[in-house]
């Protein structure tokens, strides 16, 4: 590599590295900039698969790209969808050749941070009816006669009824004031 080979090289395109995440229905802003030089004509593509589809402002009004100064270009797209999730792509021409930058779109839905929130409350549900119950469950065999003394009282009554069938014999009382 020689020396003269450093002021011919493409200049670099840079964008956002983290994929960025925003909800359905927000805006979101795609920034990519170059800092090497200025580029003739700045393009912005959204992968479709394999296939890089560009992006045209003037029959969707869903994008608008604008940008403040001449080495860096914009993308804002409004009323997201969660198909609008995805690969971008700027593109950046130079008179020695073209330089691009990928950026990844997430969208999410308002269900998608609600739902570790939902299975806690259905955790919490499910603790408090188990508790519940068991509660239900002692309080009722507090409540309820013991099964050993309801046995014993049976046996009792058994007991009384037999000694007056097998007892013909006439009860007597015994007065010990008749004495005196």
């Amino acid at each position: 590599m020689n020396i003269f080979s450093k002021f011919f090289l493409v200049p670099s395109v840079h964008g956002k590295n983290k994929p960025l995440i925003t909800y359905v229905g927000d805006s979101t802003v795609l920034k990519c900039e170059c800092q090497d030089g200025l580029p003739l004509n700045w393009t912005w593509y959204m992968s479709n698969g394999s296939v890089q589809v560009p992006i045209d402002v003037y029959k969707n009004d869903k994008y608008v790209i604008n940008g403040s100064y001449a080495n860096e270009t914009r993308l804002k797209v409004k009323h997201l969808l969660e198909e609008d999730g995805g690969s971008y792509w700027c593109r950046a021409v130079f008179q020695l050749g073209e330089s691009e930058e990928h950026i990844e779109l997430v969208v999410l839905s308002f269900m998608v941070p609600l739902k570790p929130f939902l299975a806690i409350i259905a955790e919490v549900i499910l603790l408090v009816a188990i508790i519940l119950l068991c509660e239900v469950y002692t309080q009722k065999k507090k409540n309820d006669p013991d099964d050993g003394k309801e046995f014993e009282q049976i046996e009792q009554l058994k007991s009384d009824d037999s000694n007056g069938i097998e007892n013909n014999a006439p009860r007597l009382r015994k007065n010990e004031s008749v004495e005196q």
